[in-house]
């Protein structure tokens, strides 16, 4: 069995793990950007930056413990494929450049010119992502050490900014700057990138829950089910917290980027010896994720392509470097796109696994079917490429206002294959 110590325990520790540094720069822009709304989009964000990734962990633990497992019942293909779109995702293209990014803006750019930011950051992400390499290159202790070390105080300067902000309001939120508020928080969310991480990690942070517990299956869900709820409620009162300060400052202040308005939210509330605080402590705790997720491409395609973890960590840190010198609000609008073709496969994928002894492979290829479909219509819109047949589709989509234009059309798809594969197989054994 297990203790009540061992639950809240693990629950922070799940806490800790979504909550990375980057996840700082969304809250305040969308509630910046919700005004008076902001609860609304609030709860759209919940569910992506929150609900599904906490969803992830326990549908892994139905999968079965192999990444592979996860998308398997698609096809051993579709699985390969959708793992390397993951990998790829919270690796090189997205999660690691934005580290790097998100580190120089919170740490240097707020007491730098502009015109200083052109030589500095090259400078700055050039040491950042040799340290990361080096890290990444020599199994050490130490880089873990420093992110345990840097998540309370970042915890603690967070409880104060919020605290303040509550407070002492920094102004009153105005109406709302964007239309589809709802949706705008739940598209959001996705950009925390939590949920394609806990899909990617949730190996491990289930083999860290078993350690040392003798758990019957029932016994582990539940055991999760409980942390999963302390780190549900620690990651709402924080996310909901700096989208209600976002929300006060859409009157006050300018936004002047995702960034820079986390950063002048800061200095309006703490000053400047707040934003250096923040800054050092956020350039940290970037700096261990990348660690993290260089050693989790490294660890990943040396072993699906047979080249050495070196060759592989260098290339993911020299394509995790170029791409963080475009900056934060390129890499976001370079994510969008990537994030709302494989979300939607996510997250059927994490619901039907809930259900994977009660359903045919084939159930799974038309949800997914039906999800990527939505998925490269969302992608293309994205893009800004418009093809009238796919957007008349679009538009005849139901629950498309709340970003779940995919919900029906995979239901739909899944019953269908689950209807006629299973008419088939009857028919075969009818005529054996």
């Amino acid at each position: 069995m297990f203790r009540k110590k061992e639950i809240l325990l693990t629950g922070f520790a799940l806490f800790a793990m979504l909550f990375g540094a980057g996840n700082l720069i969304f809250p305040p822009v969308v509630g910046y950007n919700s005004g008076s709304l902001w609860s609304f989009s609030a709860l759209g964000f919940f569910i992506t930056g929150i609900g599904f990734p906490l969803m992830a962990i326990l549908s892994s633990a139905f999968a079965g413990d192999k990444l592979d497992s996860f998308g398997e019942k698609v096809s051993p293909l579709f699985s390969k494929i959708f793992n390397i779109l993951l990998i790829l995702s919270i690796g090189p293209l997205l999660a690691l450049p934005r580290t790097g990014a998100t580190a120089f803006e919170m740490a240097l750019a707020p007491h730098i010119s502009s015109t200083e930011s052109l030589y500095i950051k090259p400078i700055f992400l050039a040491i950042y992502f040799s340290i990361s390499l080096l890290f990444s290159l020599k199994s050490s202790k130490v880089i873990d050490r420093i992110g345990k070390f840097l998540t309370p105080i970042l915890l603690i300067i967070l409880s104060f900014i919020i605290y303040k902000g509550i407070s002492n309001p920094i102004g009153i939120p105005t109406a709302p700057k964007i239309t589809g508020i709802f949706k705008y928080g739940f598209f959001n969310g996705y950009q925390t990138m939590d949920t394609l991480g806990a899909i990617v990690f949730s190996g491990i942070i289930l083999k860290s829950i078993r350690q040392g517990k003798q758990l019957t299956k029932k016994q582990e869900i539940n055991f999760l089910i409980k942390s999963s709820l302390i780190a549900l409620i620690a990651l709402g009162m924080v996310y909901g917290g700096l989208l209600y300060i976002g929300a006060t400052s859409s009157g006050v202040l300018s936004n002047r980027g995702t960034t820079k308005l986390l950063s002048d939210i800061i200095i309006h509330l703490l000053g400047h010896l707040g934003i250096i605080a923040l800054g050092i402590c956020v350039a940290g705790a970037c700096l261990t994720t990348a660690v993290g997720l260089t050693a989790t491409v490294g660890d990943y395609f040396s072993s699906l392509l047979k080249i050495s973890y070196e060759k592989i960590v260098i290339l993911t840190t020299i394509i995790g470097f170029v791409l963080s010198n475009f900056g934060v609000d390129f890499i976001v609008k370079f994510s969008a796109p990537i994030l709302v073709f494989l979300y939607p496969i996510a997250i059927v994928l994490i619901a039907l696994n809930f259900f994977k002894n009660k359903l045919n492979n084939k159930t799974y290829l038309g949800a997914v079917i039906g999800a990527g479909f939505v998925g490269i219509i969302e992608m293309f819109q994205a893009l800004n490429i418009n093809i009238n047949v796919l957007n008349i589709i679009y538009n005849y989509l139901p629950l498309k206002e709340f970003g779940l234009a995919w919900f029906i059309p995979s239901i739909i798809l899944g019953f269908f294959f689950q209807i006629i594969f299973k008419r088939k197989n009857i028919e075969k054994y009818n005529i054996a």
